[in-house]
């Protein structure tokens, strides 16, 4: 039960109907007085300084780190950005000026960007995390005492009923009046760093959603590596500078555009640069000088290359590649066994609206010694109805076709164990060209061919066996996705492929057709209840061909939490997917950051989102097949336990595991 005390200089008393007002009004306020901050753009000031307590060699094995793991053990950065809101959780931060002893002015930690801009009123302050002890939705998870201080103020001071990283623990300066937070400070823990946040939002007239001064100081702590951030924001600054400026090193023009001075031993922080600059030009000589700058080079090249993503951006183009040595691309499952991969992201801008995109994925699979491969090369023309061409050149999932093995078996009636030679499994690589367009707000189409050029893996003996030792197939294909009910209710999609004979060496044909309904309902407080139904089969019989679902297959390259684990299969033999003319497929999971384990005393504090998956299929030879599991997910890494049943028993039990650590760095 709520307890209130409201004090006065002698007594204290009970005042429960009080409490629930001042809770009433804490909770209405944004839809009372809020401004929509949608399209709003202002001027920020940031202030961030890093302070190593203790480092290692580790350190550079952090992503965003490298920059900080060696040299001085203070530094500090300054930026005045311009900020262009959407909503308060979603924003583009242009940076226009930029000073500090950062070499480069690289980024560190950028975890510490996302908490300068607390969205107290909504459900999560930071986008998609910390769920908000100042929003109805999440009462449950919070204690609440509220105290009646002089001048018309109510302090409420909130703590999580349980520990866990999406619950912080605090209090804050309410106006007994409109319920507005005037104030608030507060404690919490994500992604390995552990927070204090000191936020003001103006005056009580002042409606604006945005914060006016948001303090933010930090802690990070890994494997023996202890460093302390803070950052300062400083909202709506008077001085705005023309769009032409960005990302300027000058400390003059910071020194006027600055809303306050620096402290004392900030000032020390740039004076200890400009010393050890001028007494290391001094004293080295050209050589010396030399070698350094080569070394230098060498580990920025190392720490880009290797820890980090390589990023280089200009006016109209964007490159970035996922670090070569990041455990977050590291995934396992019982299944498909160890995978890695690595992904690519560039892209050159025509024009606001004309761009050009190529974003490959690449990626080994270390259970079938497979390299994995594919790269979708986008021209958007039409980016408010996603209307793009697109040229994709890749390689699939090895795919096995029982239909040859089969006449092969009644063409030679002999003792061969043909079932030793893998003369079913055919290496898979493909050309796709598309376009895209979205016809109404509802309806959105694509229509284009597809070529596969699939080839035995033992050519040697499909060639004794008088087989062809390549399999092709053009087809013509059409994907309509609908959305009846626009962005409140399932995407659903219907794909159609025909594989015509004779085209382009041709000597395949099939006719498939597909339907799937994927549904993510999202509920209060990070909650969402995934939902997928689809189904698929193949009317032409004519010739030999490969069964291959677009909406049903195996994934030999696994993504995170996020992407694929809800939706998919985790127990399914591979061969499964290629060996019936049909299937039926259901899919359901349901996330929560408090489900089951969070609520442990020891284990809970660390488990951020959990979730449960129902799955059942129905294909040829294997009907019903069923799937249950339990995943987690923390700070570390995400892990699901599965099991299957086939005709009412088990038939197997085993896991997924990826990656986690440093994934929002």
């Amino acid at each position: 039960m709520l307890g209130v005390w409201i004090l006065t200089p002698s007594i204290a008393v009970s005042r429960e109907n009080t409490d629930s007002l001042v809770l009433n009004r804490m909770f209405s306020y944004r839809r009372n007085y809020g401004h929509h901050i949608g399209g709003m753009s202002q001027n920020v000031y940031l202030k961030y300084t890093y302070t190593t307590e203790r480092r290692n060699a580790t350190l550079f094995l952090v992503p965003t780190m490298y920059s900080i793991a060696k040299g001085s053990r203070s530094y500090l950065g300054e930026a005045y950005c311009r900020l262009n809101f959407r909503e308060q959780n979603d924003y583009d931060i242009q940076r226009q000026v930029v000073t500090g002893t950062i070499p480069h002015h690289r980024n560190a930690m950028p975890a510490m960007l996302q908490m300068i801009t607390p969205a107290i009123y909504d459900e999560t302050i930071y986008a998609g995390h910390i769920l908000s002890p100042f929003h109805r939705a999440n009462i449950r998870f919070y204690r609440y005492r509220v105290v009646l201080v002089v001048g018309g103020l109510v302090r409420v001071y909130f703590t999580p009923k349980v520990l866990n990283t999406q619950l912080i623990r605090g209090s804050a300066y309410i106006d007994y009046r409109t319920g507005k937070v005037l104030s608030a400070e507060y404690d919490g823990e994500y992604d390995m760093i552990g927070f204090h946040v000191e936020v003001s939002t103006g005056s009580e007239d002042n409606h604006s959603l945005l914060p006016q001064q948001c303090d933010t100081e930090a802690k990070f702590k890994f494997m023996g590596n202890h460093i302390t951030a803070t950052c300062s924001a400083t909202y709506n600054c008077s001085i705005t500078l023309p769009d032409s400026i960005r990302n300027r090193s000058d400390l003059l023009l910071m020194d006027s555009l600055r809303p306050r001075r620096l402290e004392d031993y900030e000032e020390q922080v740039y004076e200890e640069l400009r010393r050890q600059t001028t007494d290391t030009l001094r004293e080295e000589q050209p050589q010396e000088k030399r070698r350094r700058s080569l070394t230098d080079a060498a580990w920025d090249v190392i720490s880009d290359h290797l820890v980090s993503s390589l990023k280089a951006t200009s006016e109209d183009a964007y490159f970035k590649m996922s670090p070569i040595l990041n455990p977050m691309y590291l995934s396992y499952s019982h299944s498909r066994g160890l995978s890695y991969k690595i992904k690519i992201h560039s892209q050159y801008n025509f024009s606001p609206h004309r761009y050009l995109s190529l974003n490959p994925r690449l990626g080994y699979n270390f259970k079938i010694n497979q390299f994995f491969f594919t790269a979708p090369l986008r021209m958007t023309y039409n980016p408010k109805r996603n209307g793009y061409a697109e040229l994709t050149w890749a390689n699939g999932n090895r795919i096995t076709n029982s239909s040859v093995l089969r006449e092969i078996k009644n063409e030679r009636r002999d003792t061969i164990d043909f079932s030793r030679m893998n003369l079913d499994y055919f290496d898979d690589e493909y050309l796709q060209a598309v376009n895209n367009v979205v016809a109404f707000d509802w309806l959105e189409i694509m229509a284009g061919v597809v070529y596969h050029r699939r080839a035995a893996v033992n050519k040697a003996k499909m060639a004794e066996v008088g087989k062809p030792t390549e399999y092709r197939s053009f087809a013509p294909m059409l994907t309509l996705r609908l959305r009846p009910w626009l962005h409140r209710g399932p995407l659903l999609t219907l794909n159609y492929e025909r594989s015509i004979k004779d085209v382009l060496r041709s000597n395949t044909e099939y006719e498939r057709w597909e339907a799937d309904a994927v549904y993510k309902y999202k509920l209060r407080s990070m909650r969402q209840l995934n939902l997928r139904i689809g189904g698929g089969l193949y009317t032409n019989k004519n010739s030999s061909y490969f069964v291959d679902f677009t909406n049903f297959r195996d994934n030999n390259l696994p993504e995170g939490w996020d992407d694929d684990w809800t939706g998919q299969f985790q127990l399914l033999n591979s061969s499964w997917y290629n060996a019936s003319k049909y299937y039926i497929r259901t899919n359901i999971s349901y996330d929560s950051p408090l489900l089951l384990l969070s609520h442990l005393p020891l284990v809970g504090r660390f488990v951020e989102s959990e979730r449960i998956y129902v799955s059942a299929l129905n294909i040829e030879h294997t009907h019903p097949y069923f799937e249950i599991g339990y995943g987690l997910t923390n700070r570390y890494f995400s892990i699901g336990a599965f099991a299957s049943l086939l005709n009412e028993k088990v038939q197997e039990v085993g896991c997924k595991f990826t990656f986690e650590l440093f994934s929002r760095w």
